[in-house]
């Protein structure tokens, strides 16, 4: 009897202490390392057969900017490894190849700003990958004002998921320029055995023209990062935090690990560095895999409040960008972690806080936990495969949100900044 009477207590004050959290406006925090019960399935482990004899993945873009671009790939063919590249694809230009086993990677140095190159991989005179697929277009610079990039996360599902959302994205009708991957980027364990599986192969036709900069999720640490991750990637800093500039935006990569942040103090400091140094971009877009305030199953994050929270105000950060939570949340623009110009949504002017976007099932679904409208929520998608699109046009930044499986349009939001419009030609 007191045991029974004990547990009916337990589980009351349980449920107040969730409808009291709720009324506060904010969903409970998640708990480090909290995971999903689906995200335990294993998976193959055993590699990919090879797409050819001697070839074994696709080349990806890394490290893109105004005047190079790197280009890795995998091949155990003994011929020397070349990239072949030009405005044409007669190309005329040849970039020798790296070698570490089989991974092979060459950097393209000298390149044209704001122009279209084809490239081919070879094997000595064998040739591995070409045609009008393998292409990029190099940054324009700071003075480019019109771009178009994706976001997405929780992608290397072990269910084939994220084909949809691969073929999605390739059939916008604007093409993203770049990338952004909030995390988990193959599951479940984030080993380099499981990359060509699980991420490579299903978005090689992205992969090959989109070049992706992605954040390390608690998944992608199941496995040493030195190990796996550094292996498959080639990203600038450390590789666990990082920042780049693309057109006349600046993009910030965090790594918050299982909730925790990794190596805090250096990192929060790097963090306040970085942003003071870009305080003038015109855009300022941040991005990791743990939601900071979220009304998601998923809930808060207290290490980013603490810690990142304040700088995101003081610098005035326009969007972040988060995963871990397989739905889609956007919030109102949060100022000291309240809500601000709730009037102006969905089309916001000069925002007085920044904008809060959970996009993570672009490889994964909930079902089963429903995010609650909570005092942020400006809007939210569960049970859909999905992916953000994010276009740049001068003081004007549109926020499209995209099922993968329709091309569906979920949800768009705008944000204008009149000092941009004010200090662009023709303006006076």
């Amino acid at each position: 009897m007191l045991a029974s009477a004990v547990d009916r207590f337990a589980r009351t004050t349980a449920v107040l202490l969730l409808l009291l959290a709720l009324a506060s406006g904010f969903a409970p925090s998640g708990q480090a390392g909290d995971d999903d019960d689906d995200d335990d399935e294993q998976g193959k482990s055993e590699p990919m057969p090879e797409i050819a004899p001697g070839y074994s993945r696709a080349p990806y873009l890394q490290a893109l900017g105004s005047d190079s671009v790197l280009i890795a790939w995998i091949a155990s063919d003994p011929g020397t490894p070349a990239v072949d590249y030009g405005t044409t694809q007669e190309y005329g230009r040849t970039a020798a190849a790296r070698s570490d086993g089989s991974r092979r990677s060459a950097v393209l140095r000298g390149l044209d700003p704001g122009t279209r190159y084809f490239y081919r991989v070879r094997a000595g005179q064998r040739s591995l990958a070409a045609g009008t697929a393998y292409s990029f277009r190099t940054d324009e610079g700071p003075n480019d004002r019109q771009f178009t990039f994706f976001a997405t996360g929780d992608l290397g599902d072990t269910k084939g998921r994220q084909v949809a959302t691969a073929q999605s994205i390739l059939r916008a009708r604007v093409r993203p320029e770049l990338g952004i991957v909030c995390g988990d980027v193959v599951y479940n364990r984030g080993r380099s055995v499981d990359y060509d599986r699980y991420l490579m192969r299903p978005w090689q036709d992205v992969l090959s023209t989109i070049p992706v900069w992605p954040a390390l999720g608690n998944h992608d640490w199941k496995s040493p990062p030195a190990k796996n991750w550094e292996r498959e990637w080639y990203l600038p800093n450390n590789e666990h935090y990082y920042s780049f500039d693309y057109a006349n935006a600046h993009f910030i990569a965090l790594d918050s690990q299982a909730g925790e942040m990794y190596d805090r103090e250096h990192q929060v400091a790097w963090l306040k560095r970085d942003l003071a140094a870009h305080a003038n971009a015109d855009w300022i877009f941040v991005y990791f895999h743990h939601p900071v305030i979220t009304c998601t199953y998923k809930g808060n994050t207290q290490a980013l409040i603490d810690y990142c929270l304040p700088l995101f105000d003081r610098y005035k950060v326009d969007v972040v960008f988060a995963g871990h939570a397989h739905t889609y949340e956007r919030l109102y623009p949060l100022r000291h972690g309240k809500p601000v110009d709730v009037e102006q949504d969905p089309h916001y002017k000069d925002p007085d806080g920044t904008l809060f976007i959970v996009t993570g099932a672009g490889g994964k679904w909930k079902e089963g936990r429903p995010t609650t409208r909570c005092g942020p929520t400006a809007f939210f998608r569960d049970q859909t495969l999905l992916w953000t699109q994010v276009q740049v046009q001068g003081s004007r930044c549109t926020i499209r949100s995209y099922a993968s499986e329709n091309d569906e349009l979920v949800d768009e939001v705008t944000i204008t900044k009149t000092r941009l419009a004010a200090s662009m030609p023709g303006s006076r």
